[in-house]
């Protein structure tokens, strides 16, 4: 049913069950598993009144701190018997990241996560899993 699967991880916890289901799902499909992780990277200015601060942005940093999070879900993925066919870190949108490369790999599912932010918030920002549904050529499985 499933040849290809595209799951992003943000290492948090609602990231992680999603990821679960998505080695699960692998293994039981004998689906070649893609891993994409696209660091949130944080505002470079601070407004203070009607003036501004810059932040200075450590992008080292913040790709080694992603390329963490995809060893982390590399062996989780392995301690479940599923070999990633891809681990991918980028920048950017997330969802727009997660997209490319599930059209890329020619996914037929996409797994995400769900945050819940909360129905003001989502109605004004969006949620990644919200845009991914939105804008996938293929299946999508979001988990709370």
């Amino acid at each position: 049913m499933f040849d290809n699967i595209t799951i992003g991880v943000d290492g948090s916890d609602h990231g992680w069950r999603a990821f679960d289901l998505a080695c699960d799902l692998a293994q039981r499909y004998d689906a070649q598993l893609h891993v994409v992780h696209v660091p949130e990277i944080p505002p470079s200015a601070i407004a203070i009144g009607i003036g501004a601060i810059d932040v200075p942005i450590d992008l080292e940093q913040i790709i080694s701190d992603g390329q963490a999070v995809m060893a982390d879900a590399a062996t989780r993925a392995r301690a479940q018997g599923v070999e990633p066919s891809s681990q991918i870190v980028r920048t950017g949108v997330a969802a727009t990241e997660i997209l490319h490369v599930a059209n890329s790999t020619s996914s037929d599912l996409i797994v995400s996560g769900r945050r819940g932010m909360g129905d003001v918030a989502s109605l004004f920002l969006g949620s990644t899993s919200h845009k991914i549904a939105q804008e996938a050529q293929c299946a999508c499985l979001t988990v709370k």
